[in-house]
């Protein structure tokens, strides 16, 4: 399991705009993203913005009402061979 990055904040497409910790080793596109706490949150979408400062969308998989809760805190991308030893899915 590896840090993501920041939560910045939640677009109106339902995403969450991760400030990633760079460097970017791999192409990190339709991973699983999970909370502190290994609920999964997230999947990856579209890395943007510049090289030296990149961002990730992730759409989020968490009810949009307690999506807010995560603004501000750090977020970890399951590498695939992980996930299934990891993840806990969110209760609705």
């Amino acid at each position: 399991m590896k840090q993501l990055g920041e939560v910045i904040k939640t677009t109106r497409s339902r995403n969450f705009l991760v400030k990633l910790k760079p460097p970017l080793e791999y192409d990190i596109k339709n991973y699983k993203v999970v909370s502190e706490d290994l609920i999964l949150v997230g999947v990856v979408n579209d890395i943007i913005g510049p090289v030296y400062e990149p961002y990730a969308l992730v759409k989020i998989l968490v009810p949009l009402d307690k999506a807010h809760e995560y603004i501000g805190k750090k977020l970890y991308l399951v590498e695939r061979k992980e996930e299934k030893d990891l993840i806990k899915y969110p209760e609705d």
